[in-house]
């Protein structure tokens, strides 16, 4: 099997691992440092000899988050220039089904080349090529501020990794007509921004969502330019003159970065939900348009889909567990997450998608978190000697290799364009409402809550 693959950029000699092909921080784009700070991401451009791919790349500059709690710690080294991929592939030589992998964390936090997302495994069980994507974060990725930067950064790295894919991904035995992308939390979200995008077409034919938080919309320009106003003042910029500002902005440190982004007024914290990095669509920024905008999208393209969220998605984010907030907690989780996921289930259902959604019910026997959001993650990817996370404690080895194989199953039959059996899980629509329940016992169909079933349908 060969180690090296020529790219349009230039030939990477990649590394084996358990029988898989992988080439690791491959740029696509350029670094988005010094003056190309806060500006659109450009292609990356060739290069002489032959690049290492050896090594996983940085993941984006960004801080310790709420859910190194339940997950566990990020230790990858961390810098701006930070706009590669991962390839992992089990044949070069074939035309094999690729599955993109969009990371989580809030639009601030996470990497795509993470061990915790490591693709051999799940490459390997399902003869699949696995692509991870690391894009830039938090104010690096979100950043508006009126004549300076007007753009989703972030996206706008995920659609270049994105065309980089479909130009490149034979080379590495992959067949650019069959991709799919998957993401969790806010990794789902950019793939319901990107799906509702008319540039995206072609890019993708499936796509599988895992806790989308899509109760949170997106922004209205006005707001991100109101947090991108707060950020210079608590960098100490002042002036009107758009040039300088963009300037200073090019010679502020990462940390001075991270520090202005942790100080944004309280108001807008407020506002947002605590989100205030995130993309902005004026014209489908509610969480009721961003749906509709994406069904649309999705059946006009007869996009197949995947859609669930874990029972207890904000068991994660718990600090206290005395009756009021655990009540609060299943409001914020069916407002988020569920009723927002069941009206896109259903709406794109209703217009002629392929759609079967799930519920993650599996939780850890020792683990205060319960069946928590992320809590699925070690289980796609299959890579458990990864993850010191106390959100598994409890579990044993054998228990969670058993739904290791549950789940990579069914996603790597997705993945392969693959139609499950009716009777092990049928297509979802708002009228019978079968989901797919993981529990790890008998991972039964089941119907969807009444609660769920009454609210999630209105529009």
């Amino acid at each position: 099997m060969r180690e090296i693959v020529k790219t349009e950029g230039g030939e990477v000699r990649g590394v084996m691992q358990s029988g898989i092909l992988q080439f690791r921080g491959i740029p696509y784009g350029k670094p988005p440092v010094g003056s190309r700070r806060f500006c659109l991401p450009e292609p990356f451009g060739p290069w002489e000899g032959v690049r290492d791919a050896g090594r996983r790349g940085p993941i984006p500059p960004q801080r310790a988050s709420d859910l190194d709690l339940p997950m566990g710690p990020v230790l990858l080294p961390r810098s701006e220039d930070c706009l590669t991929l991962t390839v992992s592939t089990p044949s070069p030589g074939e035309e094999l089904p690729v599955a993109v992998w969009f990371h989580g964390g809030a639009n601030c936090y996470g990497g795509g080349d993470l061990e915790w997302y490591d693709g051999a495994k799940l490459a390997e069980k399902g003869h699949v090529v696995v692509v991870n994507v690391n894009f830039r974060l938090g104010p690096f990725g979100f950043f508006q501020y009126p004549g300076i930067s007007e753009h989703n950064l972030s996206v706008e790295d995920q659609m270049l990794a994105l065309r980089w894919i479909r130009r490149n991904i034979r080379a590495f035995g992959g067949d650019p007509g069959k991709v799919t992308l998957f993401g969790q939390s806010a990794g789902a979200n950019a793939i319901v921004h990107i799906l509702s995008r008319s540039d995206s077409r072609d890019l993708f034919g499936q796509v599988i969502l895992q806790s989308p938080s899509l109760g949170r919309g997106n922004h209205l320009q006005e707001d991100a330019f109101a947090v991108g106003r707060s950020l210079v003042k608590n960098l100490g910029i002042s002036g009107d003159e758009k040039e300088a500002v963009k300037e200073k902005l090019q010679f502020c440190s990462v940390d001075e970065i991270l520090d202005a982004a942790e100080g944004i007024d309280t108001e807008l914290l407020a506002k947002h939900q605590g989100m205030v990095f995130k993309p902005v669509m004026d014209s489908w920024h509610t969480p009721e348009e961003t749906i509709q905008a994406a069904a649309a999208a999705a059946a006009e393209r007869k996009v197949r889909i995947v859609i669930g969220t874990t029972k207890e998605e904000m068991n994660a984010f718990l600090t206290g567990r005395d009756e009021e907030t655990v009540q609060k907690a299943a409001q914020i989780q069916q407002m988020r997450y569920e009723l927002p996921a069941r009206a896109f289930a259903c709406l794109a259902a209703q217009k002629g998608c392929s759609v079967w959604k799930y519920r993650f019910d599996w939780k850890a026997g020792a683990s205060r978190f319960g069946a928590c959001h992320c809590l699925e993650l070690p289980f796609v990817f299959g890579n458990l000697e990864a993850w010191d996370a106390p959100m598994l404690d409890g579990a044993s080895r054998e228990e969670m290799e058993r739904l290791v194989s549950v789940i990579q199953e069914a996603w790597c039959g997705f993945f392969r364009y693959e139609v499950p059996k009716e009777t092990e899980w049928p297509e979802y629509n708002g009228e019978s409402c079968r989901i797919k329940c993981f529990d790890n016992e008998k991972n039964p169909v089941m119907k969807e809550a009444d609660d769920i079933k009454a609210s999630g349908g209105k529009e």
